[in-house]
């Protein structure tokens, strides 16, 4: 059982010295510091009281401390802190950024790197599945990188998670992570929440990664690059896959095949992507000869130890805290937003 302490907003500047904005969204700030009492480097995630209920905030807290414990989930310290206009939480600092900002536009990241993040997002979301929660907001800027090449990253953002079982109703916009089940949603129908819309959401996750750019706007049938891969999976005996598909080896494609299931009874859990880890995912990483390419790296991953440590949390109601991510509606391929760098913090503070 973990006991929060709280800060009060005058407080702040004498526990922590700000030093420059890591990033900022919609609804707050991620800004880089040190703690004055350790000197210890942190991030520190300033949430909007304008934008997000206290409620809401302490529900995310509470669940971000909870689930530290992993290896693959980003640690969140027992603290709770408050300013004039923000909820504020302290966390372990991902040196490397977010895996959205490695990602490069129509070119994504090398595909070893991308079998390590397949690797461990599924056993950090087994991990949550496990205890009974969803993570529902899987995304490249939810994944925070300890260091350049992905040997070790970890899983943020708790603000969307809720217990497997919650009734889920339509959601005011759609992003492409989201699974058909969600997408379908009309308005007064509500959604029995299962951990198989993440294992859709990490399949759109490693696509973005293997190749630069969204497979879809939306898994909607409205959506051209939706129902063309429709149409292909129901006829792949027949005709090639279309577009960034060609990209893929049959191996990657039956993954991808198998976790894009429309029928979400038929999709596979979250660790079903580890039995393609040692097949290469792209053609080009097939040998001239047509011979597969092992990727050695995966063998070398150091074992994962999960904390046994079951966490029940009461479901809220209230609204829940998430960050936009960078993309033109036109051409799905990544972007990056840069925004303004003043913040407050009870009284004004300019960041380098």
């Amino acid at each position: 059982m973990h006991v929060l302490q709280t800060l009060e907003m005058q407080e702040l500047s004498d526990h922590f010295q700000v030093i420059k904005r890591l990033g900022q969204g919609t609804y707050g700030k991620v800004l880089l510091a040190h703690d004055k009492k350790t000197g210890e480097p942190m991030a520190i995630k300033l949430v909007r009281k304008d934008r997000t209920k206290l409620k809401a905030f302490l529900k995310e807290l509470s669940m971000s401390v909870s689930l530290s414990n992993n290896h693959g989930i980003i640690k969140t310290y027992p603290v709770f802190i408050y300013t004039m206009d923000y909820y504020v939480m302290a966390q372990e600092l991902a040196p490397a950024g977010t895996l959205h900002h490695l990602i490069k536009a129509k070119v994504g990241i090398p595909e070893d790197a991308v079998k390590r993040c397949a690797m461990q997002l599924s056993r950090a979301l087994d991990y949550m599945h496990g205890r009974g929660l969803v993570h529902l907001d899987l995304k490249p800027d939810n994944v925070l990188l300890m260091d350049n090449d992905c040997y070790h990253i970890k899983l943020c953002d708790f603000g969307l998670t809720k217990n497997v079982g919650s009734l889920v109703s339509s959601l005011s916009h759609i992003i492409p992570f989201m699974s058909p089940e969600l997408c379908d949603l009309k308005q007064d129908e509500y959604l029995i929440l299962n951990p198989i819309i993440d294992s859709w959401a990490l399949g759109v996750l490693l696509f973005i990664a293997l190749i630069g750019h969204f497979p879809w706007n939306a898994a909607l049938e409205g959506d051209i690059r939706y129902k063309v891969y429709i149409n292909w999976q129901k006829n792949e005996d027949l005709i090639p896959p279309p577009g960034y598909w060609e990209n893929f080896t049959k191996d990657a494609l039956n993954m991808f095949n198998k976790i894009f299931s429309h029928d979400c009874a038929a999709r596979p859990s979250i660790l079903s992507v580890l039995n393609y880890l040692n097949v290469p995912w792209k053609v080009e990483n097939l040998s001239n000869d047509g011979m597969e390419v092992v990727e050695e790296q995966v063998d070398v991953m150091t074992e994962i130890v999960e904390d046994s440590q079951e966490f029940v949390i009461e479901q809220d109601q209230e609204g829940n805290t998430t960050t936009p991510y960078g993309r033109d509606l036109c051409n799905p391929a990544l972007v990056v937003l840069e925004e303004t760098t003043t913040l407050t913090l009870g009284s004004e503070v300019e960041i380098p």
